[in-house]
């Protein structure tokens, strides 16, 4: 029987791990909820805009995340050319989508992706009693599409 030379099978293996596909989550969309900037806390943190004009107080921690969204399709455009996106939201966090929704109604929540302040949308009775969070439209047809595409892929990846 022929024996391979560990050197040669460490070689073999470290080439397989290389060609091994190795995603990294990009249009990775979470939604929070606004925090009081005259507070500083561990709780909160500060993102910016994509042109890092402007600053924005938000929960650190997103009341709806990638690891929370099922599917995506983007809508529009509206009278300004933008695009929204319905999302499915999985069954474990309809819970949390419709409590933070009827507690907060008629008020606006931070829309972040990739860690950039995007925009607001408003917490709706939709939101409150279904399972398709509607978010207003705030991107152009390429964003809102790639952003939709890559929901699946980001829950995978991100864990569920």
């Amino acid at each position: 029987m022929m024996r391979i030379p560990f050197a040669i099978a460490l070689l073999l293996l470290g080439m397989l791990l290389a060609s091994c596909n190795t995603y990294k989550p990009v249009f990775v969309l979470s939604l929070h909820e606004f925090a009081n900037p005259q507070v500083s806390t561990s709780l909160s943190k500060q993102v910016r805009n994509s042109n890092r004009e402007l600053q924005y107080t938000i929960k650190n921690f997103p009341f709806l995340s990638a690891r929370s969204f099922l599917d995506a399709e983007p809508y529009g455009p509206d009278k300004d050319g933008f695009y929204g996106l319905r999302i499915k939201v999985d069954i474990w966090n309809l819970g949390t989508m419709r409590h933070t929704a009827g507690s907060n109604l008629g008020l606006v929540y931070a829309v972040v992706v990739d860690g950039t302040y995007v925009g607001t949308s408003h917490f709706t009775p939709q939101m409150r009693d279904g399972d398709i969070l509607v978010i207003e439209p705030l991107w152009n047809e390429y964003e809102a599409t790639k952003i939709a595409e890559h929901v699946r892929l980001n829950r995978e990846r991100l864990g569920k």
